[in-house]
């Protein structure tokens, strides 16, 4: 008989993972911030050429929400304040030791909060999560390149990525002759340099190309550089989140949709439905705010000392 029927996480881990989830939970409650529920199945989805959503057979189609960040801003944009939901979110393709097509996730939203606001904050869940204090060094994502991998990642000539994979002894990617830059920051992130990080203590990447931070705000620095808004944690090498310090402004977000359709019909990709409720929303008004989305399975793998995701899920995709 198989034993494919059997759950890859025990009963008593999954007492656990019941008993830190009460915890996160309580966490926000805590601080009296809104539990709300919104729609797995919508209409619209997210255009972030770099992730692959799941969509339905209907038509029209709808999509299994990949973040439900959309519908979490129209709730702000309608007057709900503070809110978090713990849920399920859905990525297609995404299987390994650290991934599951279908995983669980936090996601809160503080307005009037800036993003080190948000970071500090956290921090805090996570210390109170694996019951150690965390503070996490703060490191900007161009100087991950440079001091991890030892590259500028706006270097002239993109040879210098070819470089970087033989010096590190990582695979040459086949078709790297079609590679365009962020192709290279894409695979040097995953090759190399996430291998650094948080590897020592816990560390956020911030300040990151505006390309990679699709609904974040846009600041420049002193040398006159465009940086998105935006973080992720790594803890023992693993990322456990992405925050943004949010766009309000329908315009540019509008613009940003248009850029990211573009993109992926050049890497012929399907293409979604644009959420125009969510643009609606932001004419309306959305509030300043940052937001951060967390992945609980992940951040249980770590309190519960697991190596791979399967250990603190009960039917992982190959059980499913």
């Amino acid at each position: 008989m198989s034993v494919l029927f059997s759950p890859t996480c025990n009963r008593n881990d999954w007492k656990k993972r019941q008993k830190l989830l009460k915890k996160v939970r309580t966490f926000f409650e805590e601080r009296s911030i809104l539990e709300v529920e919104t729609p797995s199945l919508s209409r619209a989805c997210g255009t972030d050429p770099h992730l692959d959503f799941i969509e339905t057979l209907e038509s029209p189609p709808r999509y299994l929400m990949t973040s439900p960040e959309f519908h979490m801003k129209r709730l702000l944009a309608a007057g709900f304040g503070d809110v978090y939901q713990i849920t399920k979110s859905f990525r297609h393709g995404e299987t390994g030791d650290k991934h599951n097509s279908e995983f669980s996730i936090v996601e809160w939203y503080r307005e009037n909060w800036d993003l080190e606001k948000l970071m500090q904050e956290t921090e805090a869940l996570c210390s109170l999560v694996l019951e150690k204090p965390i503070k996490a060094k703060r490191t900007r994502w161009i100087d991950a390149f440079k001091n991890y991998a030892g590259v500028d990642p706006f270097c002239q000539n993109q040879s210098c990525f070819i470089e970087t994979c033989q010096k590190h002894q990582v695979p040459i990617p086949e078709y790297h002759k079609a590679f365009s830059r962020e192709d290279w920051w894409d695979y040097l992130m995953v090759m190399v340099i996430e291998a650094f990080l948080g590897k020592e203590q816990p560390e956020f990447l911030t300040d990151y190309p505006p390309s990679q931070a699709a609904l974040a705000q846009i600041h420049i620095d002193q040398e006159g550089y465009s940086w998105g808004k935006r973080f992720e944690l790594y803890i023992h090498n693993i990322e456990l989140c992405n925050g943004y310090q949010e766009l309000t402004d329908p315009i540019e977000q509008k613009n940003r949709f248009q850029k990211d359709i573009q993109t992926r019909q050049n890497l012929e990709k399907p293409i979604p439905a644009i959420d125009q409720n969510f643009l609606d929303a932001l004419h309306h008004g959305l509030p300043y705010c940052s937001g951060v989305a967390l992945g609980l399975d992940r951040l249980f793998m770590l309190a519960l000392h697991k190596k791979q995701i399967s250990s603190v899920l009960l039917f992982p995709d190959d059980r499913a």
